[in-house]
């Protein structure tokens, strides 16, 4: 028991230590040995062990130390040919992946349109052959998994969709269908993991974006679909089954247009691309949406402003009902449209809100963009993958499979 209970420590250790770095990109030894609260020797002995593991390395501080009094602190940094892993994102009229390194950096990305909303099949099949475009042009030193972003209700212990409308999705074995995929194009049998896309947004932003250090947090996402992630209390909001933060399906007009989930009115049906769109006979599937609305926009008119004064006020509603919901210290508008309109439209938006949220809960009531641009989901994708290795350090390399398939 006791030698379990310093392995276990030892484990603790060398997650804190690799999670430090991987948040801030390079710490020095003296910052770590302030951080984690240890003496010298055994920070050393751990930055050593994952020196050896090939996931950091160490040298001189970035900054140089001209002047510097003394001998400088080395600085610990991801191993730039380390761990990375493939994250994706599967929209309704695209499929992309990127390859991530410890530290967030993104050592390459593939971007596929799709004139349709892809069936899981054929999803997998352009996931997988991107992956494998990418893990071409550089063989990763170590590849910890994959992590895949959709917009649904996801399983989270088995990577099944239960329901993603806007992809006409159900009930599809998707971790399942994409480490197939995987194993068939690339040759590795890799660990998938597949969550809601605004769930792993929220990741993405309160890891490293506009949501760093806060507690309660809404972020919204989605051009087709608005997906909603909830952090309260510093933790993430589940609910029972997983699908919690469907926001939106919340009711902003009750007679209003029909929404793909099969009820009218929800705010993602009166205020995303379809329903901005239509006014100005566009084409709600345009890749290019977010552009021809904004245009359209600038161009003034009747009709500009009495599309802009609706769907402002849709919106509005549904960020009241947030408000009263969640009482968030930031709502955080990422990947999609409202994150493209958000500049144009936020001096129509922020007093329906000021009208609409009880006056107690109204001061402080902040919405901003995502820090991460239209990245956020993607990159939540690729933290999501990192996070068994982030927990267990050493784990993949002791492994007696070092490509072993989990789902979920």
């Amino acid at each position: 028991m006791r030698g379990r209970g310093t392995e276990d420590v030892r484990r603790h250790n060398l997650s804190t230590l690799l999670g430090l770095v991987h948040a801030r990109g390079g710490v020095t030894r003296a910052e770590v040995t302030r951080e984690l609260g240890l003496n010298r020797s055994t920070i050393g002995a751990l930055v050593g062990a994952l020196v050896e593991a090939g996931l950091l390395v160490e040298q001189a501080p970035s900054d140089g130390a001209p002047g510097r009094v003394g001998r400088p602190s080395l600085e610990v940094r991801p191993h730039p040919a380390g761990a990375e892993v493939l994250a994706g994102y599967v929209d309704v009229h695209a499929v992309q992946v990127v390859r991530v390194g410890l530290g967030g950096t993104v050592r390459g990305r593939r971007t596929v349109a799709t004139s349709a909303p892809p069936t899981p099949a054929r999803a997998a099949a352009l996931l997988a052959s991107a992956a494998g475009d990418l893990l071409a042009a550089a063989p990763p030193g170590l590849l910890a998994g994959v992590g895949v972003a959709v917009p649904g209700l996801v399983r989270a212990r088995d990577g099944v969709i239960a329901h993603a409308p806007n992809l006409e999705w159900s009930d599809a074995p998707f971790a399942e269908v994409v480490a197939a995929e995987l194993e068939a194009t690339t040759g590795r049998r890799l660990r998938v993991d597949v969550a809601n896309d605004a769930d792993l947004g929220l990741m993405a932003e309160h890891r490293r974006g506009a949501a760093v250090g806060l507690t309660d947090v809404v972020y919204l996402c989605g051009t087709y679909g608005l997906g909603g992630g909830v952090l309260t209390g510093g933790h993430p909001l589940t609910g029972h089954r997983g699908y919690a933060g469907e926001v939106g399906h919340v009711s902003v007009d009750p007679d209003g247009r029909a929404c793909r989930c099969g009820s009218r009115g929800c705010w993602e049906s009166e205020t995303l691309a379809a329903a901005w769109a239509e006014p100005f006979d566009l084409d709600p599937d345009a890749p290019d949406v977010a552009d021809l609305v904004l245009a359209r926009l600038a161009t003034g008119g009747v009709v500009s402003r009495r599309t802009r004064d609706k769907l402002s006020r849709a919106f509005a509603r549904g960020l009241a009902n947030i408000v009263h919901l969640f009482d968030p210290q930031a709502v955080v508008l990422g990947d999609g449209l409202w994150h493209r309109l958000w500049p144009e439209v936020r001096d129509d938006v922020m007093p329906w809100v000021d009208r609409l949220v009880m006056p107690a809960m109204r001061a402080g009531v902040d919405v901003r963009t995502s820090a991460l641009g239209e990245g956020s989901t993607v990159l939540g994708a690729a933290e999501l993958a990192l996070t068994p290795l982030l927990q267990d350090p050493l784990g993949l390399q002791s492994s007696p499979d070092p490509d072993p398939v989990l789902q979920g």
